[in-house]
């Protein structure tokens, strides 16, 4: 867990690198952007969605996932709204609190801990976590883009959103045992695996340091929100799982690890194509990396 980790802060070092020596620029961020939301990123849901067999019987993970990636967005919602930022980085300090990063991020930690198993119940609170993700973090983006909220408009771009595409169809698959055919298994590792890079990528192209020493305030604030607010539902959540299932500590575990998990890397995606504040959405994004980072070094101990 400690090398895919590293490797991640060594591709957005890479990143950032290649803008600072004008190989890459904001403009070629957002075309990656754009190969990530359309191409790379529904087939890394597939796969995700996939590869473990969802369980009607723990369906309350999948509302706990909801539960916390709704509250700690209202955290944001509440008191993002009531500062004097510009109209699209208060879009984006917004975003950075909308969800959690599992799949790239936790997925690969929840195996190592807890087996098969409780890479099972961290993909069936991701279920309920990416939901919010998908329509309320898209919703927003909309709502502090140029072109503003507009129900009809909202309701047009997610039914067309490769994402939610994607997870519907991902749901459908799992939920009907039907399995993906042996070239399109390949096909979509093989694509798949291109994700990480590129997200990673893109966040080292859109990071500025100078930006985020002038926007600290905010990015502290948003940090100190995510994790009180992540740290207090992901307990509570705790407590009430154990109520429910008082013999399955491995899924009131994986809850609580869960909700302190970084910010999803759609917010900069978002960002970016709605036009808000991507460097913004970059440093919160390279942040919370690192303290969750930390947070699963200190429990793998």
């Amino acid at each position: 867990m400690t090398s895919k980790i590293l490797v991640y802060f060594s591709i957005i070092a890479l990143g950032y690198f290649l803008k600072k020596m004008n190989f890459l620029s904001e403009k070629e961020g957002a075309t990656l952007s754009h190969l990530i939301i359309y191409v790379t990123l529904p087939v890394v849901i597939i796969n995700a969605v996939t590869s473990v067999k969802l369980q009607l019987s723990l369906l309350f993970l999948t509302l706990f996932g909801m539960i916390a990636a709704f509250v700690i967005l209202m955290g944001g919602w509440l008191i993002f709204t009531r500062t004097n930022a510009p109209k699209e980085t208060k879009g984006s300090l917004i975003l950075t609190l909308c969800g959690l990063n599992l799949a790239i991020f936790a997925y690969p930690f929840a195996q190592l801990m807890w087996s098969n198993v409780g890479l099972t119940y961290m993909a069936m609170f991701d279920t309920g976590n990416a939901l919010v993700i998908y329509t309320l973090g898209y919703s927003i983006a909309l709502r502090y883009s140029s072109e503003g909220f507009n129900l009809k408009t909202v309701v047009k771009k997610l039914i067309t959103f490769p994402p939610l595409i994607a997870f519907t169809i991902a749901l459908t698959l799992n939920f009907s045992n039907t399995g993906l055919p042996k070239f399109l298994l390949q096909l979509f590792d093989t694509v798949g695996g291109a994700n990480v890079f590129l997200s990673m990528l893109t966040i080292g192209v859109y990071l500025n340091f100078k930006r985020i020493t002038r926007e600290f305030k905010y990015i502290t604030i948003g940090l100190t929100l995510k994790y009180a607010v992540g740290f207090a539902v992901g307990f509570a959540l705790y407590i009430l799982s154990r109520t429910i299932a008082p013999n399955n500590s491995i899924a009131s575990s994986v809850i609580l690890v869960s909700s302190v998990m970084p910010t999803p890397l759609l917010s900069l995606i978002y960002s970016v194509e709605r036009k808000l504040d991507p460097e913004i959405a970059g440093g919160m994004i390279t942040a919370t990396v690192l303290i969750s980072s930390l947070i699963l070094f200190i429990i793998g101990m």
